[in-house]
């Protein structure tokens, strides 16, 4: 199904939905529809979506409960670096009123702050895209990723891997569980596998490129990397690969 939605808009729809707050996508007109359930407004919107007799034509947004947004927080505290201040934030998040508290003490810390409406905002578009591919939705004349470069690393630049990297190689085929002549091959990768999109196209890609049909992946640093091999013996490329 394509689409000709505002990607943007269609996150802050996302950050916004709730039980109160209900959206709606109409797959017919391409248009988000809103609804307060609380005040009972726009006027007969409601209505509008209880009679409709096509149930394929209003997609509903689903509602952001507190527990997500609750996680969005706790996965940003572990991405500080002071130990002391991610201890004043376990803290505050264990607290009544946790969601007080963590805005309370973002205030402490500006530039945190600032960090923190991107991930939030990082965290909710991704979760949109994720939801899209979910439901088989593009939106038309819209990039949702950034173009995804990979290369093939040379031998040398494979021996100046991160030390913590340094040694993981190709143990055995996962089917005939061959431990002879597993070749491992490594890519370079600008883009962390963070939704559903860059992993459907960072699949395409190694399919037509490289002719890989299964790869491994490590993110997390600033450079992304990539793992495949091929069994001699049976051409499978499910591998285990250990220190």
């Amino acid at each position: 199904m394509k689409l000709d939605i505002d990607f943007e808009e269609l996150v802050d729809a996302f950050e916004d939905s709730s039980i109160i707050h209900v959206h709606h996508i109409d797959t017919k007109k391409s248009e988000l529809i809103y609804y307060n359930d609380g005040l009972g407004e726009p006027e007969g919107v409601k209505e509008k979506l209880d009679s409709c007799s096509d149930d394929d034509r209003y997609l509903c947004i689903p509602p952001r409960l507190p527990q997500h947004d609750f996680s969005i927080m706790e996965m940003f505290v572990y991405t500080i670096k002071d130990f002391d201040i991610v201890e004043k934030f376990h803290n505050a998040l264990e607290r009544k009123k946790s969601f007080k508290n963590f805005r309370e003490l973002l205030h402490e810390y500006p530039d945190l702050q600032k960090k923190w409406f991107g991930y939030k905002h990082n965290t909710i578009k991704n979760e949109t895209i994720n939801w899209l591919c979910e439901n088989n939705i593009e939106l038309e004349n819209q990039q949702l990723i950034s173009e995804i470069e990979i290369k093939e690393m040379s031998q040398s630049e494979i021996k100046n891997l991160p030390e913590e990297l340094k040694g993981f190689s190709p143990f055995a085929c996962l089917k005939c569980h061959n431990k002879e002549g597993l070749k491992a091959r490594w890519f370079t990768i600008n883009l962390a596998p963070e939704n559903r999109l860059v992993e459907k196209e960072t699949r395409r890609i190694m399919k037509e490129k490289f002719g890989i049909n299964h790869h491994g992946n490590f993110s997390g640093g600033k450079q992304g990397f990539l793992t495949a091999a091929k069994c001699p013996k049976c051409g499978g490329e499910e591998i285990f690969w250990d220190y």
